[in-house]
């Protein structure tokens, strides 16, 4: 039988985390983005992703998160973090495009300070790393689920895990507490899990999916006691991720 120690040592060898905001990294996420969003799922329209790349205004100011697979050197998840625009008057995604998912909300990006402020998103996994057939429900897969005592099956349900572990860590490196998201209920509800507990903002709307707004305060704090109460295997796998994105977040916190 595998163990925590087993499977975190096995992530570290197969898999590698690249953070940039480079044009090569943009891309690379672009890349996946397009094959998971638009020609897997269709929330976006394949014509509207010229040269194969989903893309928006956002990308250049964001912080992107790529997992590799070493040993065919394929991204195999992705995410960014969007720190807030620089200009008062711009607006996060989650404003631009979803104000209705926002009405009737106590917090929003644009009243709060806004170099504490950043929006998680565009989040997925390929579809050749999710491989049971739970994890084709969303772009995600089943980020907490790893029952299987096969090696290699427990790894890939953590690519989502590990997605969101260095996104917690991005969030502190780039000292953005103030954390928005959309994302679906079900997958607010499975963080619980690993101990992100984000707050709905508003009602569900129709936006890639039935998807509602999400804050997290994710102070280092928070992040002490959320770890502390951690099981093991995403304690060993934290440690993983920490150690691969650690120097990557101060090269890119003081560029």
């Amino acid at each position: 039988m595998s163990t925590s120690t087993d499977i975190a040592r096995a992530f570290g060898q197969h898999f590698s985390i690249v953070l940039g905001r480079d044009s090569d990294t943009i891309r690379a996420a672009q890349r996946l983005r397009y094959e998971v969003y638009c020609r897997e799922y269709g929330f976006e329209r394949e014509e509207d992703c010229p040269g194969g790349l989903e893309q928006d205004d956002y990308d250049p100011l964001a912080y992107h998160c790529l997992i590799k697979h070493q040993a065919t050197d394929t991204v195999a998840g992705c995410l960014r973090l969007i720190p807030h625009p620089p200009e008062p008057a711009q607006l996060l995604p989650i404003e631009h495009h979803c104000a209705a998912a926002l009405v009737g909300a106590t917090r929003r990006p644009s009243g709060l300070p806004q170099r504490e402020v950043c929006e998680i998103s565009r989040i997925a996994v390929s579809a050749q790393f999710r491989r049971r057939l739970t994890e084709h429900e969303t772009p995600l897969g089943n980020p907490v689920s790893a029952e299987n005592d096969d090696l290699a099956a427990r790894i890939y349900p953590m690519l989502a895990v590990a997605l969101f572990m260095a996104a917690r860590l991005m969030m502190l490196g780039f000292q953005r507490p103030c954390v928005f998201a959309m994302m679906e209920p079900r997958l607010a509800r499975m963080l619980l899990r690993v101990n992100m507990v984000f707050d709905r903002l508003g009602p569900v709307v129709d936006y890639h999916g039935q998807r509602a707004a999400y804050f997290l305060h994710y102070t280092p704090a928070v992040h002490a006691a959320a770890v502390a109460d951690l099981r093991t295997e995403l304690v060993d796998l934290l440690q993983v991720v920490q150690a691969q994105i650690g120097p990557q977040l101060a090269a890119l916190a003081d560029s």
